[in-house]
């Protein structure tokens, strides 16, 4: 006789990535331990022997976004491993919108601490002081955050700006009583996909950190050569 086919064996990785899988396509609100057992063909109660609860699968899963973050290479300058780290965790982010609005509400697990202590270490062996160091860290994670929030709230497919922005500009009334919003979409329209966003402003918060960094490296060698 031929052997009955059985069913897949539940474990906490397979039931993470069912929940990723789930997530990714129609958000984390419907999301629940129930819903997540009819999709793997098991018992709910049998789940909860893996995750006690949603809380609990809700920080596993942010664990499993922090794991695609890149770490530095050994001996990288400080910008160019601070920019692998922050596109990596763009793309993460990205990829996983959902995350955007639990991130920063969720256990600190060790993938996402690693994440974190990666920027700070990046920073302060690259020549930072603390207080700098901090400073950069938050305009860094707030850069990657914010614009991850941004892109998954925004109601526009970046593949449909130019056909909005130019029906808006078809649609202004009053043109001349918002001139420089004018000028701002018309640029969308006549430069569609010119520019890197993410990448472009966090060169621009890399150029404000490195210019302190030159700066105060300057003013400490000119205390030492008063000293002598």
């Amino acid at each position: 006789m031929p052997r009955t086919k059985g069913k897949k064996p539940l474990s906490q990785a397979r039931i993470l990535r069912a929940a990723v899988r789930y997530a990714d396509k129609s958000g984390i609100e419907s999301l629940n331990i129930r819903r997540l057992a009819g999709l793997l063909d098991a018992g709910a109660m049998s789940l909860y022997h893996y995750y006690a609860s949603k809380d609990e699968l809700l920080d596993a899963m942010v664990e499993f976004v922090a794991a695609e973050i890149c770490q530095p290479e050994p001996d990288v300058p400080w910008r160019e491993a601070i920019t692998a780290i922050s596109v990596s965790a763009h793309r993460a982010m990205t990829k996983h919108q959902w995350v955007c609005g639990i991130w920063s509400q969720r256990t600190l697990g060790p993938r996402k601490l690693a994440y974190m202590e990666s920027i700070l270490r990046v920073l302060r062996e690259g020549g930072f002081s603390v207080a700098d160091a901090c400073d950069a860290y938050h305009a860094i994670t707030v850069h990657i955050e914010g614009f991850a929030l941004h892109a998954a709230g925004f109601p526009v497919k970046p593949k449909d700006v130019q056909s909005v922005a130019a029906g808006f500009l078809a649609s202004v009334e009053e043109p001349e009583s918002i001139p420089y919003f004018i000028e701002h979409v018309q640029h969308h329209v006549d430069h569609p996909g010119a520019t890197d966003p993410f990448g472009m402003m966090l060169g621009m918060i890399l150029d404000g950190f490195e210019a302190r960094l030159v700066e105060e490296a300057g003013g400490s060698m000119h205390t030492q050569g008063g000293d002598r």
